[in-house]
């Protein structure tokens, strides 16, 4: 599938969801961009007028049909509160502007074969691209496993949604605080074995 054509457009904030923990959902409509992008393509996402001067790149984690409560034309941006430039976006209400460039990069394809193990691995906010690939697949009958880790807890946004739509999701998080204490890359290793 050929990547859509890069946009570069001004759009208002349709939502903005404290995830909690740091974490948000930033909603915005492109219909006719999101129609065309693949799961993992990502944005380049500015605020006009601000003093945060360079657009940062985001991940697209939802696009029509992934959410539930999502826009017919809309696209979700998944965040983590880490300094200036996502407080910003944090602060932002609906209405306020986004300058939007994209969608950039090369998105994500199933394996061809129907027989291929699919498994997902992320830590933390790494998991944002997911949630659109994982519609994805639904649509197409298919599903996934997921490795999610963290450093803690407190970092393992949309956990509740991944377990309701993969097969399984294996846990770790560095302190223990929840599933299995230890690197992400431990359960990947079991099941390689």
């Amino acid at each position: 599938m050929a990547s859509p054509m890069v946009h570069d457009f001004t759009v208002p904030v349709l939502r903005n969801v404290d995830l909690g923990r740091g974490n948000h959902l930033i909603e915005f409509e492109a219909p006719d961009i999101a129609a065309a992008m693949q799961p993992a393509q990502f944005f380049m996402i500015g605020v006009p007028g601000s003093d945060v001067l360079l657009r940062r790149p985001f991940s697209v984690c939802g696009l029509p049909g992934t959410f539930a409560d999502g826009g017919a034309g809309a696209v979700q941006v998944l965040y983590r509160v880490f300094g200036r430039g996502t407080r910003l976006l944090a602060s932002l209400g609906v209405g306020a502007t986004l300058h939007v460039l994209g969608p950039l990069g090369r998105g994500f394809t199933a394996p061809e074969s129907r027989d291929a193990k699919i498994v997902l691995i992320a830590g933390g906010i790494g998991s944002a691209p997911f949630p659109a690939f994982i519609a994805h697949l639904a649509r197409a009958s298919r599903r996934a496993s997921m490795i999610y880790g963290a450093r803690s807890a407190d970092e393992l946004p949309l956990l509740d949604w991944f377990r309701e739509r993969c097969d399984e999701v294996a846990v770790t998080t560095d302190d223990g605080s929840l599933g299995e204490r230890g690197l992400v890359t431990q359960p990947l290793a079991v099941l390689l074995a």
